[in-house]
């Protein structure tokens, strides 16, 4: 319903409904700042925004698998592979989670949520697919 009453455009920054009341008046999202982050998303930037935002996370995953693409030794593909498929899995399930299409299973949205260790462990990841980049065999 959140994702919904953003329509196309959304209700603009800081204008929703659902951190404006308590999750027992409504019973739409227990925590909005952490798992389902994308619903907040999907209410105040609307269809656009929500469009942008898996845009984004699929031009990080695709840079990854060409980086893996691209690596020189096994171990490189394997590791820019891993984080690509990581940030997918965790994408996919978020938003299908946000959206009521999975059931409830705890994954923070990649750099999106609030949550320290999801954010280091994915930045980590992505550092290490930046090495495997910037590594060239002559």
């Amino acid at each position: 319903m959140a994702i919904g009453s953003g329509q196309l455009y959304g209700k603009g920054l800081n204008n929703n409904t659902i951190s404006d009341v308590t999750v027992s008046d409504t019973g739409l999202v227990s925590e909005q700042q952490t798992d389902f982050i994308f619903s907040v998303i999907g209410e105040e930037f609307g269809f656009i925004g929500s469009v942008i935002v898996i845009a984004l996370l699929a031009i990080i995953v695709i840079q990854c698998l060409i980086v893996a693409y691209r690596a020189k030794n096994i171990s490189g593909k394997l590791i820019a592979t891993g984080v690509a498929a990581l940030i997918g899995f965790q994408s996919f399930i978020n938003i299908g989670v946000a959206t009521y299409l999975l059931p409830n299973t705890g994954l923070p949205l990649p750099f999106i949520s609030y949550g320290l260790t999801s954010l280091l462990s994915c930045m980590t990841g992505i550092g290490l697919v930046l090495n495997i980049g910037l590594q060239r065999h002559y």
